[in-house]
């Protein structure tokens, strides 16, 4: 399945001027690829699964909706957002250990608030509401957090 999304997503890249609905699906594909992959092989990234742990939450408890790295001298600079089932956005930058990929050090951990727009000027979907759409598929998830929501940036 995730090789079918991967192939459309390339399919997706190679238009040149892609209208909204096309830089929507692009989106969309992206973040689903990205979620798939961590769900199915959270052993990949041991660093995200240390970082969520740390920040008391579970690998079952939200999607990876992106993440990207940069190599560096000492580890592996990986930056990306985590999103909880309850529709708790966290952005994260993280160094972690190239050769075993250990949780080296948390340089950002916070709650974002990304716009949430159907209707974005000139991009249709905002990212948020892609990332909210793509959620809603996973349906409820198990529940993170009490009924209160989000943690607050000071726990």
């Amino acid at each position: 399945m995730q090789d079918n999304h991967i192939v459309h997503i390339e399919g997706q890249r190679k238009i040149r001027n892609k209208n909204v609905q096309q830089q929507n699906l692009l989106s969309y594909l992206e973040m689903k690829v990205c979620a798939e992959s961590f769900r199915k092989h959270p052993e990949k990234l041991p660093w995200l699964v240390e970082l969520l742990s740390v920040e008391r939450l579970s690998v079952l408890g939200g999607l990876l909706i992106d993440c990207s790295d940069i190599p560096e001298q000492l580890g592996t600079q990986w930056i990306g957002t985590w999103l909880t089932f309850n529709e708790c956005f966290y952005a994260f930058e993280i160094a972690a250990e190239r050769s075993t990929g250990r949780l080296l050090e948390i340089d950002v951990w916070e709650r974002i608030t990304p716009e949430i727009s159907i209707h974005s000027k000139g991009v249709g979907k905002s990212p948020g509401f892609i990332a909210l759409s793509l959620l809603a598929e996973y349906g409820d998830g198990p529940a993170e957090l009490s009924e209160a929501g989000c943690l607050p940036d000071d726990e």
